[in-house]
């Protein structure tokens, strides 16, 4: 199965899972490899509190990517600022064009901000793990979930591992979301 028929196959499995998108789809005008942002897939907010979700378009197939266990990916974050999040992602994918991201990893977000931005890093998660099939031949791929987290966090994560500090974001009620400007951490006594 070539790259290309494989990314649709993913896409349309994550806009049944996700989705839908919103429509219609908007792409940047300066593309990723010419050192643009990457593309995102969109859905809205469908409460008041201002999330929206957003999905990477550029990277599953793209030939620099690096996969490992995971696959090809694409990002995805639930966030509450557009701009930060399509800026900031679009760093990591350009990250994982040079090195491999996998669930559990740790991103450093301190030399691309102002040190005052209370968000400091980012957590991956796997959000959905597929393995797409064209007869015999397999291939795994999936949404790697990007949340921002503090310095504080950041550090803990490091330590402890990310799942012990998702389950600190889930039961502060944080987690899957980024709140950009969010000053405190959550509970990190050990």
């Amino acid at each position: 199965m070539s790259v290309s028929n494989l990314s649709k196959n993913f896409f349309r499995l994550i806009d049944g899972e996700i989705g839908p998108f919103d429509r219609p789809f908007q792409f940047r005008l300066f593309p990723f490899d010419a050192g643009g942002s990457l593309n995102f897939l969109k859905i809205a907010a469908k409460n008041d509190e201002g999330f929206a979700t957003f999905v990477s378009w550029d990277l599953f197939g793209h030939e620099k990517q690096k996969h490992g266990k995971f696959g090809r990916y694409e990002l995805l974050a639930v966030c509450d600022d557009e701009k930060w999040c399509m800026d900031v992602l679009s760093q990591i994918g350009r990250q994982g064009l040079n090195e491999l991201i996998e669930p559990g990893d740790t991103f450093d977000l301190g030399p691309l901000l102002k040190p005052e931005a209370p968000v400091q890093g980012v957590v991956f998660e796997a959000a959905l793990q597929f393995k797409l099939r064209q007869w015999i031949w397999s291939e795994a791929c999936g949404l790697l979930r990007c949340i921002g987290v503090t310095r504080a966090e950041l550090e803990f994560a490091r330590k402890h591992g990310v799942p012990v500090l998702i389950e600190r974001l889930k039961r502060a009620e944080i987690y899957p979301k980024t709140i950009v400007q969010r000053k405190a951490s959550v509970d990190l006594a050990e």
